[in-house]
């Protein structure tokens, strides 16, 4: 089972979630800034983390973009 982790999606006004972990992927969504995502670290690759919002769309968003919560 992979971890699940929460992340706050920071520095961006409206992050972009896509279909595949690359910055030409197909956009499939977008989230507001101070938003909660779902974090999927073991789907994730070293410049994107696989999300899944809180309406419940998955896909991948830039790591840059994403303040990872304290476990605890």
């Amino acid at each position: 089972m992979n971890t699940v982790t929460i992340g706050i999606v920071t520095d961006c006004l409206a992050l972009s979630i896509r279909e595949e972990p690359d910055s030409d992927g197909k956009v499939i969504g977008t989230v507001d800034a101070l938003s909660e995502l779902m974090i999927d670290e073991g789907a994730s690759n070293k410049d994107f983390y696989k999300v899944c919002t809180e309406a419940g769309v998955e896909g991948f968003c830039s790591k840059r973009y994403v303040a990872v919560r304290p476990k605890g």
